[in-house]
């Protein structure tokens, strides 16, 4: 079920007031950052609300891997106010911020034990979203992830009623977006894509051909963008492919969840780093460790048919093949670093790190492939 109305181009703001208006008519307005203020968004939004006889409440504390406490702030704020529908401008900091402080407003608890899974979550505050920055595609889906930097710890919150009600995406609104964010959306992107294509279960052919375009995608136009922000068809291709990387579309035919995410928020709940950069230095190293037929088959097939790879290469010449491709993308068409040393990060908390991955009796049993403790430990290793 994919509920969430998309106003996709330029011009689509005119429509936000009466999108609003359908839902309350007291709006929490969550946003980072000033620059909504100097590129119009912050105007728009004024005009929108007073044409419909809106009111709204301003929210800024968002960060990036959005902090529990600050969504705690947002939640008192939101209730006090007595407001009924949630606007979030931003990217997926500000818009997985504004799915927990809709779930969390309604549940008289700390919302650190909501997301732990302490109290149910039942429904949640409608959410219209204006999306500025192409990565987590959190704008067309359920879920929202937080961080406590107190525990180390980086948790999901996935519910149905989180999902956004509609949302605004103008391509437009991203050209300010930097080369470091915008290289850090496109290997998000590409790996909320490549986590799902990995998989056991008998593959549908449409759905591959859908993974395999998103892929192409985000190759083709992520270095159009990084090096020329401003090119709209760009912007626009890459807007387009994050929410559909992510929405649960291609995973209709899927059962195993994923792992590389997992283990990136474990390395960005310690260290607090971009988690799209984290991507783009663990993606080549847990790819090498896949080596079994069926991931070999996979690997050929992507390679082939989103990557131009040659068709006659073995399975092992394959994967190594996609290998390289995905690392030329990350750390010399979009220049991010290619370890974790790079970023003065050593082995120390590795072992705590994957023993809170691998609690199924030393394993972590739940995403495409089954991985003890070491496994993770030495993926982690060859991450340095």
């Amino acid at each position: 079920d994919i509920p969430t109305k998309v106003y996709f181009g330029k011009e689509e703001l005119c429509h936000l007031g009466e999108e609003l208006a359908k839902y309350g008519n007291k709006v929490f307005f969550i946003y980072s950052g000033d620059y909504i203020k100097t590129n119009g968004i912050y105007d728009l939004v004024a005009a929108e609300c007073q044409k419909h006889a809106l009111s709204f409440v301003e929210f800024d504390r968002v960060m990036p891997n959005p902090r529990h406490s600050d969504v705690q702030s947002g939640i008192d704020l939101c209730r006090n106010e007595g407001c009924n529908v949630i606007l979030v401008v931003g990217g997926g900091s500000a818009i997985d911020s504004a799915k927990a402080i809709a779930s969390g407003v309604l549940i008289d608890a700390p919302i650190w034990d909501v997301i732990l899974g302490k109290y149910e979550v039942k429904d949640s505050l409608p959410i219209v979203t204006i999306s500025t920055i192409s990565a987590t595609g959190s704008e067309m889906n359920m879920g929202a992830v937080i961080s406590n930097l107190e525990t180390h710890d980086k948790q999901s919150l996935r519910k149905p009623s989180q999902k956004p009600k509609a949302t605004f995406l103008n391509p437009e609104y991203t050209y300010t977006v930097g080369k470091y964010q915008t290289a850090c959306g496109v290997v998000d992107m590409i790996c909320h894509t490549i986590e799902t294509y990995f998989s056991d279960d008998s593959p549908m052919y449409m759905l591959d051909t859908v993974m395999e375009g998103l892929i192409r995608t985000a190759f083709k136009y992520g270095p159009i963008a990084y090096n020329d922000p401003t090119n709209y068809e760009a912007r626009a291709n890459l807007m387009w492919v994050s929410p559909w990387a992510i929405n649960d579309f291609i995973r209709y035919d899927k059962s195993k969840q994923w792992t590389m995410h997992p283990i990136e928020h474990e390395i960005s709940a310690y260290y607090d780093i971009t988690h799209g950069l984290g991507l783009a230095i663990l993606m080549p190293r847990y790819l090498r460790h896949l080596n079994d037929e069926i991931s070999l088959k996979r690997f050929k097939q992507l390679g082939v048919y989103a990557l131009d790879i040659d068709r006659n290469l073995s399975l092992e010449d394959a994967k190594e093949a996609v290998i390289k491709k995905i690392e030329n993308l990350c750390y010399k068409e979009l220049c991010l670093q290619s370890s974790l040393s790079e970023l003065g990060i050593n082995d120390e908390y590795f072992e705590e790190m994957a023993s809170k991955l691998a609690k199924d009796d030393g394993y972590f049993t739940t995403g495409y492939r089954r991985l003890s403790k070491n496994d993770i430990v030495d993926i982690l290793k060859d991450c340095l």
